[in-house]
């Protein structure tokens, strides 16, 4: 009896070794070379992906660079084409002879003047405005004195001579006027000539005659 139950016993254990062989065999535990493997695995796709990230960043850099010097260049032919274009305008524009004469007045004193209009130079200069683009006529309100600023821009450089000649016969008729009780404003006459530049024709009889011509001069 003891024989069989010993027999039992062995033929136990040696089915559980069998079972526990066999369940080893389907879940084998992982080695040391797969446990380091794993990690391994995961840093090198970490690695990979920085690595790629780097090399894209130099191109988008690059893109971003170029693109903002294409807006730059850009800017600046739109700056010098906006410059170009405000030169040009100014360049073609005159400068209105009124705004001439108020800066004249800021720089030298002027007695009270008269400004004449077409009426008035026609009847006493003989100057026919209608051949004029632009102009003024101002002369002392005071008769004992000569100050006289001309300014003029003809229309077409055809009426110059005529409006020269005018301009001429004006001066020889108050030196005449000037000579009998004023000497001092016939020395001032005497001084004084008729210019012509272009279309622009000035007569300016004043003391400080020489600051006025550097002005007009520096306008036109």
């Amino acid at each position: 009896m003891k024989n069989k139950v010993i027999r039992y016993k062995i033929f136990a254990g040696i089915a559980c070794c069998v079972l526990a062989l066999s369940a080893c065999k389907e879940n084998p535990s992982p080695s040391e070379n797969q446990a380091d493997q794993a990690p391994v695995a995961v840093v090198n796709s970490e690695t990979d992906t920085e690595a790629e990230d780097e090399e894209s960043k130099p191109a988008e850099e690059t893109v971003q660079n170029a693109a903002d010097s294409e807006s730059e260049d850009s800017t600046s032919d739109e700056t010098v084409s906006q410059d170009t274009v405000a030169g040009d305008e100014s360049s073609d524009e005159p400068v209105a002879v009124m705004d001439l004469y108020n800066e004249i007045a800021e720089s030298v004193t002027l007695p009270e003047m008269f400004f004449a209009d077409e009426t008035f130079m026609m009847n006493y200069y003989g100057i026919d405005a209608s051949k004029l683009e632009d102009y003024v006529f101002a002369s002392c309100l005071d008769s004992t004195s000569a100050d006289l600023i001309i300014l003029i821009r003809l229309k077409d450089e055809d009426s110059a001579d005529e409006v020269v000649d005018g301009l001429n016969m004006l001066l020889e008729q108050m030196g005449l006027e000037m000579e009998d009780y004023n000497p001092e404003a016939n020395e001032l006459v005497k001084a004084a000539k008729v210019r012509r530049n272009g279309k622009n024709i000035d007569l300016i009889i004043h003391e400080e005659r020489d600051t006025i011509l550097s002005i007009i001069d520096n306008a036109f």
